[in-house]
């Protein structure tokens, strides 16, 4: 569909013409899947997240000028795409999903190394008592008592040695993924 046929479906549609979303739908739908598979090689869940943005649009409507539609769209998308990788951050942060394989992980495996690459360099830049406290709890599975026994501290030094620990690591894998799709 030209561009102008499909600027003239976006400003009828803003102006209460609902039949013209159909048209809308599947010319950006194809261009919103190719550009979020890019980031995450699942293709289930990359549908479900174009369907996510399509939805989020129908749902602003009122909030959108025909002039920044389509740049509006792909913020909606490139927002989703950060906030699930923030969660898929926090999952591979914690304890049960630490051994997850790039398949399993729904990450395009270039970028589940290079996001490998980024936790250890983090992990190696932590002040040395911070790693090891980090360490323990999360290779040693100790307890935030049992480190701070074995370290002669409080549990609650152990405790927010663990929150600064997570905090720095998970900035710092934030900040690679989202230099990957800006």
């Amino acid at each position: 569909m030209p561009q102008q046929d499909i600027q003239q479906n976006i400003a009828s549609w803003l102006q209460g013409d609902h039949t013209q979303y159909e048209a809308i739908f599947f010319h950006y739908h194809p261009r919103l899947y190719k550009y979020i598979v890019r980031f995450i090689k699942d293709h289930e869940w990359a549908e479900e997240m174009v369907m996510d943005v399509l939805y989020k649009v129908w749902e602003k409507r009122k909030d959108i000028q025909a002039e920044t539609f389509e740049n509006y769209m792909f913020t909606i998308a490139r927002n989703l795409l950060i906030s699930a990788w923030r969660k898929k951050v926090d999952s591979l942060l914690s304890l049960d999903e630490a051994a997850q394989t790039p398949a399993e992980s729904g990450l395009d495996s270039l970028v589940y190394k290079e996001l490998e690459h980024v936790y250890q360099q983090s992990l190696a830049a932590l002040p040395r008592q911070r790693r090891r406290i980090f360490l323990l709890h999360r290779q040693e599975n100790l307890s935030y008592r049992q480190i701070a026994e074995q370290l002669q501290l409080s549990p609650k030094t152990v405790e927010n040695q663990m929150a600064s620990a997570l905090k720095h690591l998970r900035e710092a894998m934030m900040r690679y993924l989202n230099s990957v799709i800006l």
